[in-house]
């Protein structure tokens, strides 16, 4: 289970013409989780408030100032309604915290003036025993930092802002998760959490939005790929409006990837492949199918080219039929080859000191039709069956074609301008 960050801003100064890094990453922990608004008319609810800071660059910074901006009021933008109610600490020696009710800050000043933070070290910032006020809503907690490139005397502020929601007493989202962190591909997952005073519930994934209100549990069918699901929570109470959101992540084992363009500099191995209507399979280099099918989908139509001829059979599995022609220069004749299969046909005229090649995808239990007319002794003819799956790769010799066979008329002979 996971409580998605709440809304995170970041504004840095531009410095020396480029923008400057955040000087330091601050992450917000609250006890109560989530921070519950106070009753109107008894002892008002307190929370804690932890912001821990790290640095995340290589290089050293100066700092001489860190101010907590916190929006105090009845009102719901506001966190507070009394600023003094907060004991504030800071994990650094040497530094002291000042609370200015009018400005709305605490800030936090190092007593030399500015503080070196190295590059593995942190801070962490403490508001203990904060009086949040009556109203539901989100308050945007700012933190400003003033700081400087070690041993450069160039000053300037970034500001980081975390909206803090504010909640019912009544109010419960809690223990969202999966009963299966890793699935198969296709299976389902079970959700399940426990959720109160809502006004509304929502179980949100990929593009789908359920509402969930009053369930504790939810499946989800036929998941194929690795999923974040979010439950969302949203209190209403007048025109003010808070909400709270959960994640639980599923990890699919060999998912489905759709992907708007992908290049892949090593060997794709692929156990299925399917081409769909108007789109085209592209391949630089070697891809190896196993154990399964290769779909070519669309329509079929015939083709010309200058190719050689195959054998006649039953294909076994999918597959693709290969051979290659090489007609002699002293061949005088005009040898043709012809092969089909589920529709698709290739006519093919070798010519003269030429090697050619045709490939035909073909499916299982297809009956592959050729025929070859010419002089054996003029061409050479070579055809090979490459099956998918697990069939073995066959040579067909010479020998295994029908020359002439009766009752086969070969094309119009092709005139000197062919």
């Amino acid at each position: 289970m996971a409580t998605i960050p709440l809304i995170t801003t970041t504004d840095p100064d531009a410095k020396n013409g480029m923008d400057a890094a955040p000087p330091l990453y601050f992450e917000l922990n609250t006890n109560p989780d989530p921070v519950r608004i106070s009753p109107s008319n008894s002892d008002p609810a307190r929370a804690d408030f932890i912001l821990v800071g790290s640095r995340r660059s290589t290089l050293a910074i100066d700092c001489r100032k860190i101010t907590i901006n916190i929006p105090t009021g009845p009102n719901s933008p506001d966190l507070t309604s009394d600023l003094n109610s907060a004991t504030a600490q800071i994990s650094l020696p040497g530094w002291t915290a000042t609370t200015n009710t009018t400005a709305k800050t605490i800030t936090f000043t190092p007593t030399s003036g500015h503080a070196t933070i190295g590059r593995g070290d942190g801070v962490t910032l403490q508001l203990m025993g904060l009086r949040i006020n009556t109203v539901v809503g989100s308050s945007p907690l700012r933190i400003d930092v003033e700081w400087a490139e070690s041993g450069d005397d160039y000053w300037s502020t970034d500001s980081l802002t975390i909206d803090v929601g504010k909640f019912p007493a009544d109010f419960v989202l809690r223990n969202f998760i999966s009963e299966q962190f890793v699935i198969e591909n296709g299976g389902s997952v079970k959700l399940n959490w426990e959720a109160s005073g809502a006004s509304s519930l929502k179980l949100l994934y990929d593009v789908a939005e359920v509402n969930v209100l009053n369930q504790s549990t939810y499946t989800v069918n036929n998941v194929r790929h690795s999923t974040v699901f979010y439950l969302r929570a949203t209190v209403q109470s007048g025109t003010d409006t808070v909400e709270r959101i959960l994640s639980a992540t599923v990890t699919v084992r060999i998912p489905d990837l759709e992907v708007a363009n992908l290049v892949v500099n090593g060997t794709i191995t692929a156990k299925e492949v399917t081409v769909p209507t108007g789109h085209q399979l592209a391949v630089k280099g070697d891809i190896t199918f196993e154990e399964a099918t290769m779909g070519i989908l669309g329509g079929l139509q015939m083709l010309e080219a200058p190719y050689g001829a195959i054998k006649r059979f039953e294909a076994p599995t999918d597959g693709l039929l290969m051979f290659t022609v090489f007609k002699q220069l002293t061949d005088t004749s005009f040898p043709y080859g012809e092969m089909s299969s589920g529709g698709l046909t290739f006519v093919l005229r070798p010519e003269p000191g030429h090697s050619s090649y045709a490939m035909l995808p073909v499916r299982k239990g297809a009956l592959c039709m050729y025929r070859y007319v010419g002089d054996s002794a003029g061409s050479l003819v070579t055809v090979t069956w490459v099956p998918f799956g697990r069939g073995e790769v066959t040579e067909l010799s010479t020998a295994e074609l029908e020359t002439n066979p009766a009752g086969l008329t070969a094309p119009e002979e092709p005139s000197s301008s062919d």
